[in-house]
């Protein structure tokens, strides 16, 4: 038994990442499980990146690596000098990784030699989550403190002027507690 941190999927496939080091995809039509790569400390993030035919992971050995599917072998390791990484969200060419070290590493997927801007978190407590909008202008990041912030990728001090956080609600229920938005 392996504790799965995250999984994504295609239409055939399904991918893993666990805290034993490894990423794991298996074959929905053939039933067939193999393991894919690996890191040198537990994967905490996996993504799927149709717009490279590629899976990103992260690691707290602090590495972002590309995963080539079809040839099963890693294309980039990029070995940035910030935390672990804790939380990532792709869309199309387009690569957020949030660190604990309160970092915002911005790639671009069709070249990862380094990242293209970093930013430092508005939030005050380590990143629980961070996903990029739709349209790829900002992003939604929670912390362990249960505050979401949302902020804009555009550096233009107008457009930052626009970024905002919040707490959200909590309400303890025995030993569970539950964060949820007022509507």
């Amino acid at each position: 038994m392996r504790p799965v941190t995250e999984f994504r999927c295609d239409v055939v496939h399904v991918v893993s990442d666990s805290l034993d080091k490894n990423l794991r995809l298996y074959d929905v039509n053939t039933h067939t499980e193999n393991v894919v790569c690996d890191h040198y400390a537990p994967i905490r993030c996996v993504e799927y990146a149709n717009w490279v035919n590629g899976i990103p992971t992260g690691s707290w050995d602090k590495t972002v690596k590309l995963w080539d599917m079809p040839e099963k072998h890693c294309v980039v390791i990029y070995e940035q000098c910030h935390g672990k990484i804790y939380s990532m969200s792709e869309n199309e060419e387009k690569l957020l990784v949030a660190t604990s070290d309160r970092a915002v590493l911005i790639w671009d997927l069709r070249k990862m030699e380094e990242y293209v801007m970093k930013r430092e978190s508005s939030l005050k407590y380590q990143t629980f989550c961070i996903r990029l909008c739709p349209n790829k202008e900002g992003y939604v990041m929670s912390s362990i403190e249960g505050r979401v912030a949302f902020e804009y990728l555009d550096p233009d001090p107008e457009i930052q002027k626009l970024k905002f956080a919040f707490k959200c609600h909590r309400n303890k229920q025995g030993i569970t507690e539950h964060i949820y938005l007022h509507s």
